[in-house]
């Protein structure tokens, strides 16, 4: 009987640990030490992804609404010019000189720009493939395109997934010519 008393007790003290162990490991478990930095680790980085994000989604639309309206100004003042001037020139140098006031334009934004002029409407419609790209004389309708290479400044995510350039056109009826069409 004294050996049952025994194996009892030890019994009994081996449950004690057990329940002490459990007991340990479960307010560790609830515990709340090391939960703010827990906390602030998984909610910091996403936090400033979103915020990166938006000033990037906020500077795209800040320069694409800026691209288009250089161009409508620089494509307006060209299609003022008389007849004898060198429009692709001047579109260029009005264009370029309106890109260097505006900012968010850096300076090593790559920029191709073309001017085609046509005869008529369908010609216009056709995306200017029975234009000319030199002779402005008798062709009442010009076609002006920008094309600009684009560099995301906050975007941490890998450039692939941007469109690198961004393309604008525009049609203006040539003043001098207000007669001809």
């Amino acid at each position: 009987m004294l050996w049952l008393l025994a194996v009892v007790g030890c019994v009994s003290k081996r449950n004690k640990e057990l329940n002490n162990k459990t007991n340990h490991s479960i307010s560790w478990y609830r515990s709340s030490s090391g939960s703010a930095a827990l906390e602030f680790s998984l909610l910091f980085i996403p936090f400033v992804m979103a915020l990166l994000f938006l000033a990037e989604l906020c500077r795209v639309v800040y320069i694409s609404s800026a691209l288009d309206l250089i161009l409508a100004e620089s494509s307006y003042r060209t299609s003022l010019r008389q007849p004898d001037s060198d429009y692709h020139a001047y579109f260029t140098k009005a264009l370029k000189k309106r890109l260097g006031v505006w900012p968010l334009f850096t300076g090593n934004i790559k920029v191709h720009v073309s001017a085609r002029y046509c005869d008529d409407v369908t010609a216009l419609i056709e995306n200017g493939k029975h234009c000319s790209s030199i002779h402005a004389t008798g062709k009442p309708l010009a076609l002006y395109h920008v094309n600009i290479n684009y560099q995301p400044l906050f975007f941490i995510f890998p450039t692939v997934l941007v469109e690198q350039q961004w393309k604008r056109k525009v049609a203006f009826f040539q003043e001098f010519q207000r007669g001809e069409l």
